[in-house]
Formats: C-alpha cells, structure tokens, sequence
C-alpha cells in the first residue's frame, strides 16, 4: 500500500474517530441514569398505555437506565407539555401528550409555556384516524343524523382544549351538527356514559375506541383521516362547506401524528441520538409488537428529523384557516363533567359539597336547591341526601359558585 493512501487512510480514521468516541460517551451518560417520562395526562388510558409500553421497551436497549413514568394531567395536556418543556435538558426528561396542542398553539391558548416546533422530538408510535362512535344500541347510523332540531346530542369529551374536545367542536362546525359537548368524560368514561345512556356519542383516535367497537358496545359511524377502514364513511366524502372541507382537512392533517414522544429543546444532537436510536429499536423490536398487537394498539412509527418535520409541516396553515379555527375554538362550555367523582365534603344541609375534578384539583360547590338535579341510586332525591364518601357523576358550571347542574350519586 502506497504511503499517500496510507496516510489519507490514518487522516479519515482520525475524523472518524472523535464522533464515534462521542456517540459511545452520549450512550455511557445514561448508564445509572433514571428517565422521567411525563404523561400528560391521567393513567389508565391510551396515552398512559403507550408511554409505559414505549419507556419499558426503550430501557431494554439502554442498559443501566431506569425509567419512572409520571402523570401530570391539567388543563387539557398543558401542564404536562409545560414541564416537558422547561426540563433541563440533558437528555433525561421526556414525555408524550395530546396532538391537540397543535390547535392550541396555532391559537395562541392561554398558559401554554411551549413551542412545540422546538421540541426535541424522538418519535411517534401511531397514526390515528379519528372516529365518531355511537352506542350499538342506539339507532343512529349517520353523522348527519345529530343534525335534527330539538334537545341537542349529548356528545362527551376530555378536558378543554384536549384534541377530543377541539375537534368535537371542528366536527361540529364543519356539518351544523345539534351536538352539545360535555367536558370531562375521558375516552374510557365516554364510552362507558354512552353504555348508560348518558351521552349518544364520542369523537376519539381509532386506538382508543376499537375494543369498543369490537366488543359490540359501539358502532362507528364517521372517519376521518386514514385509509377506509370496514366500509365506515370518510368525512372527506360527505357533502360540506368550503368552510367545513378546511375543518375536516385540518383534522385528517393531525390523524398521521398520535402517541408522540418529545424532549425539551437543545438536548445535545449526539445525546437525543441515543434516544432516537433506542426508541427506534424499541418500536421495531418482536416484543413490543407483540404486547400491542395482545392489546389491540395500533402501532405506525416514525422516528426523529421526520416527525419533526410533520410536525412543523402541521403549523403551516393559512391566516384564513387559523382564523376560522379561532372562531371554532372560542366557544366556551356551558358545563363541565367528572365522572365517578367521590364526595370529600358535604355540609349537614347539603348545600356545599367538595370533590376532586378530573384534573386532580379541589372543587367546592354550592348545590341549589332548585336547580340542582339530584339523583341517588337512581331515585330523585334532594341536596339533604348527599353525604361524605359517596361517587357521583358531576356536571357543573365552572365560575364562582361552581353549581351542580346534576349530581347522580351511588
């Protein structure tokens, strides 16, 4: 061998050799380390699931690395994202939260500390078509059948501002739907509410809704976004405004993104290179396949610099069209909704109670009276019937007095 080539040999070796000796260090930092993974919202459904699936599976190719999933729920995602993003970062805070905080920031929502197009973005474990669900049971078989006069159609829906809510509204919109929305019914509480009679419908991601539909409890009567899935109809071909086709290719626009995984900003390239490489890995490996095809999860990854562009790609959307979303998501609810919550105080009269809201924060109430709809175990009854310890279902008017609309107590 020539002594030139040699030496050129030696030179590209050297190069080489800084980047991969950085790389190795990046990797030896997490060794002993502990990753907080934060879920933006409370445990038990889909965005809990895949965090604690994707943080298992990825400590399987970080030797040495423990993982804490930690659940930070709050106004609609935003309190979580918020701690996400101003985590140091080192590499050792990440987390997951709720695609509609993209419409919340287009928006400008109050108290979001985030700008999502610097996040550091690892991946994503899904896409998710929205589906419109209704109960088995019941007898509606079109999105266009909520459009009749009369007592509105009790739809349910997470938190204000979730991407449940938001686009439950965009839907609404978009086909002059006679929807009324009631916040605070989670995926899981919407369908067991529809079970009981008290909602007729609920917009949610496909993940989250097929063992729903599967186990002959719901019927899916609307899609958007995704391919055609057993003969549902796509919204994109009904009949609607120009107005409406904006709404609903603005949602179909956000069904490729679901089940993110993201950083703060400026985590070292080298270090969220690690991160990137185990997350991928971790989502191609037989294992965690397995356990979400055992769950019935759907799983469609995209990793690093892709995600990241969707996502940016995602806030490209005209004046006309951030305008109208505005106008869309300005409507306030007139009540808000906690399944299941448990009475922690009730005075002798009944008149106030106190209970915990989805959100994990103390609500003290004053029950009317007169306006006030108290039901205990099924029966009609008055505030004087109300004690300490019992669950109810709680609708309510957020604001000074936080009155109970309805209280349905067990």
């Amino acid at each position: 061998m020539k002594a030139g080539r040699i030496a050129v040999i030696w030179a590209l070796g050297a190069l080489a050799l800084p980047g991969a000796a950085k790389a190795a260090d990046e990797a030896a930092f997490f060794k002993g380390k502990t990753i907080t993974y934060i879920v933006a919202t409370t445990n038990g459904g889909g965005y809990d699931f895949y965090a604690r699936m994707v943080s298992r599976h990825m400590a399987r190719f970080l030797p040495g690395t423990t993982f804490t999933v930690v659940n930070r729920p709050g106004a609609g995602h935003v309190v979580g994202t918020n701690l996400i993003y101003i985590a140091k970062p080192n590499g050792l805070t990440i987390g997951t939260f709720n695609t509609g905080l993209i419409y919340a920031q287009l928006v400008g929502k109050k108290g979001i500390k985030f700008d999502l197009r610097n996040m550091s973005w690892v991946g994503k474990a899904a896409s998710d078509p929205r589906m419109v669900v209704t109960g088995a049971q019941l007898p509606y078989k079109s999105i266009l059948d909520f459009r009749k006069p009369g007592t509105p159609f009790r739809f349910g829906a997470s938190g204000i501002g979730s991407a449940a809510y938001s686009e439950t509204i965009m839907l609404t919109r978009a086909f002059d739907l006679n929807v009324r929305i009631i916040p605070g019914y989670g995926g899981s509480h919407s369908q067991l509410a529809i079970m009981r009679g008290e909602l007729v419908g609920m917009m949610g991601g496909e993940s989250s809704v097929q063992g729903f539909i599967k186990g002959g409890k719901g019927r899916a009567i609307l899609q958007i976004g995704g391919k055609p899935e057993g003969g549902v109809p796509l919204a994109r071909d009904l009949p609607a405004s120009p107005e409406g086709k904006a709404l609903i290719a603005l949602i179909s626009s956000q069904a490729e993104l679901a089940r993110f995984t993201a950083g703060p900003p400026n985590i070292p390239p080298a270090r969220l290179a690690v991160l990137r490489k185990a997350y991928k890995q971790a989502l191609e490996s037989k294992e965690f396949n397995e356990q979400a095809a055992k769950a019935d999860k759907p799983v469609d990854p995209g990793f690093g610099d892709n995600v990241e562009e969707v996502v940016k790609a995602a806030f490209d959307q005209t004046p006309a069209t951030i305008a109208l979303l505005k106008d869309v998501l300005g409507r306030k609810a007139d009540s808000t909704s906690v399944p299941g919550a448990k009475l922690a105080y009730v005075s002798d009269d009944g008149r106030v109670i106190k209970f915990t809201d989805s959100e994990g924060k103390t609500v003290e109430a004053k029950v009317s009276g007169a306006r006030t709809k108290i039901e205990v175990a099924g029966k009609p009854a008055s505030r004087k019937a109300l004690k300490a310890g019992m669950t109810c279902d709680v609708a309510y008017v957020p604001g000074k007095n936080n009155e109970p609309k309805t209280l349905d107590c067990r």
